[in-house]
């Protein structure tokens, strides 16, 4: 009499038969590898630092050179404002306008024109008007700035032709000990948009997967071959977890050939490891509740976009600044995508991702058992 196959052996045997299956449809063979190379090449193509500085013109001469001394030299300590001094009105607002051919002039976002007699008028009192050029490019927030920075100028010169501390002259005072700053200050640590897309990208490779792995079990239920497996000694719950174990070796896999391509292992590599797996098993039970609840090509591919898509938002919310919405924290990939950020952009532990990780596994947990109920309600049906 020969001896029952365990349970391992009849789900690595549901696995194997899974992984045939992909290799034999053509669309999912071509597009992963198309995918997975078309995001390594868009990754290295993008701007791999931040430039956190404002170029500013200034007219005339003498005006940009007290600027410069001002801000200092740009030696050491990058500069948040880079000073350029013009001799001629013209060329500045040319500069700003991107119509001069010297590199450093072709920078300029903000000019200021002052008048001949710019310090004479602010000594005597007389009103004068300056001039300020402005590129499209620069925020509304950065040109109000620049206006106000102009009349508290002015303000200051008075008080320093008077022999007055200049801080006087302005009514309110805002001490930098007294700035508080609300969240995480990433102020001189801006992460560049390469580093802000890798989470983005890894979970597109994740989503191709599980919208492979959704036609795959929607293909099973047409055909019955779910069916036919519970007639052997597999129970629903061993293509469950073979079709989850398929799912997370597809995605991972892709994941992992993604990171590696683009340098993203860090010295927490193991920590990242583990974040791609649980990731592909999430996106492998969202591909099963999708595949069981298509009848055919066209409605799991609707119903793809509706489980899956949506687990996109959060990565997409990264490239934001601000605090992220309390909609997008309740989505199963939020923690993901804020421990991925943490660990591969910022270095982080796993003490600083805990509660990331622990909802990631939670929304496994759910999600699996969500995807065994749907799948054995569908099978019961056939």
């Amino acid at each position: 009499m020969s001896q029952r196959p365990s349970r391992a052996a009849i789900i690595w045997a549901i696995v194997l038969k899974d992984l045939r299956e992909f290799s034999r449809d053509r669309l999912w063979i071509i597009l992963t590898p198309l995918s997975l190379a078309s995001l390594i090449a868009i990754f290295w193509l993008l701007p791999a630092t931040v430039d956190e500085s404002v170029t500013l013109g200034l007219h005339p001469a003498p005006m940009g050179h007290l600027f410069q001394t001002l801000v200092g030299d740009g030696e050491g300590e990058a500069r948040a404002l880079k000073v350029v001094a013009f001799t001629d009105e013209k060329r500045l607002a040319a500069a700003v306008a991107g119509e001069l051919e010297e590199n450093d002039a072709q920078e300029v976002a903000i000019g200021i024109a002052f008048p001949d007699d710019f310090v004479g008028a602010v000594q005597s009192g007389k009103p004068t008007t300056v001039t300020v050029y402005v590129n499209a490019a620069v925020p509304e927030e950065i040109r109000r700035a620049v206006t106000s920075g102009v009349r508290e100028l002015a303000y200051g010169l008075q008080a320093a032709m008077a022999l007055k501390n200049p801080v006087d002259a302005l009514p309110v005072t805002l001490p930098a000990a007294e700035t508080i700053v609300v969240g995480e200050d990433r102020i001189g640590a801006q992460v560049p948009l390469r580093e802000k897309l890798r989470p983005l990208m890894a979970i597109i490779m994740l989503v191709i997967e599980a919208m492979a792995l959704a036609g795959l079990v929607a293909v099973e239920i047409e055909r019955r071959t779910v069916t036919a497996l519970l007639v052997t000694p597999a129970t629903t719950g061993d293509v469950l977890a073979a079709k989850g174990i398929t799912g997370a070796v597809l995605g991972s896999s892709q994941a992992l050939v993604f990171l590696l391509a683009t340098r993203s292992f860090g010295s927490h590599w193991w920590l990242v490891l583990i974040l791609v797996v649980l990731g592909a098993a999430m996106m492998s039970a969202v591909g099963m509740i999708a595949g069981s609840a298509g009848k055919d090509f066209m409605s799991t591919l609707f119903g793809s976009i509706i489980f899956i898509v949506p687990l996109v938002i959060p990565a997409f919310a990264t490239l934001f600044p601000g605090g992220t919405s309390t909609w997008i924290q309740w989505l199963p990939s939020h923690g993901l995508v804020a421990a991925m950020v943490d660990v591969v952009g910022y270095g982080r532990g796993v003490s600083e991702v805990a509660w990331h990780l622990g909802t990631t596994i939670g929304w496994v947990v759910v999600l699996f058992a969500t995807a065994w109920l749907i799948l054995k309600r569908r099978v019961v049906a056939l």
